[in-house]
């Protein structure tokens, strides 16, 4: 089995979603980021809004972890599996990180 995956296609996603979407992907098992923060760490501070359109449109959920992206003020937020699964991954993932 080896130890990294190959590199993922983001070819389909515009410039900012592929930028989002590789933000997300750096966000530690276990870690948490809001939407606002995400924009701001991609240089897109007032984009939040997009930023969550951005993990709506993500292609391979469990591979890009939108389910870490949470809204500022509080709550689950969304989640194209539904907010049960973002639950439950936040959930698993915390047990296991510690």
């Amino acid at each position: 089995v080896p130890d990294t995956l190959p590199p993922l296609d983001l070819s389909n996603g515009t410039h900012f979603q592929r930028k989002v979407w590789t933000a997300i992907a750096e966000i530690p098992p276990g870690q948490t980021r809001t939407y606002s923060q995400l924009a701001a760490r991609i240089g897109h501070p007032k984009a939040s809004r997009a930023v969550g359109q951005a993990c709506g449109a993500n292609p391979i959920p469990l591979l890009i972890p939108c389910h870490r992206v949470l809204p500022a003020a509080g709550g689950l937020g969304g989640f194209s599996a539904g907010a049960m699964w973002k639950k439950l991954l936040l959930e698993r993932e915390r047990a296991i990180v510690g």
